[in-house]
C-alpha cells in the first residue's frame, strides 16, 4: 500500500493519549481545535467498536457451545 508511512504515522499518532495541539508559533483557531478533537474521537470510538464486535462474536461463539 503506497500510504504506510502515513498510515504508520496516524496509527502512532493516535496510540497516546489525547492532548490539545499547542503550537506557540502558529496559534490554532476554534475550528482546527475542534477538527483535531473530532478526529481523535472518532478514531476513539472506531476502537470501541472494533472491541465491542469481537465480544459480541466471542459470546455468539459461547452461546453455541452451550
Amino acid at each position: 500500500m503506497a500510504d504506510t508511512p502515513i498510515r504508520d504515522r496516524y496509527d502512532a499518532f493516535f496510540k497516546v493519549d489525547f492532548s490539545p495541539l499547542l503550537r506557540q508559533d502558529q496559534p490554532q483557531g476554534a475550528a482546527e481545535r475542534s477538527a483535531y478533537a473530532d478526529e481523535f474521537a472518532a478514531h476513539a470510538l472506531g476502537q470501541i467498536d472494533k472491541k465491542l464486535g469481537r465480544l459480541i462474536e466471542l459470546m455468539e461463539q459461547g452461546a453455541m457451545k452451550s
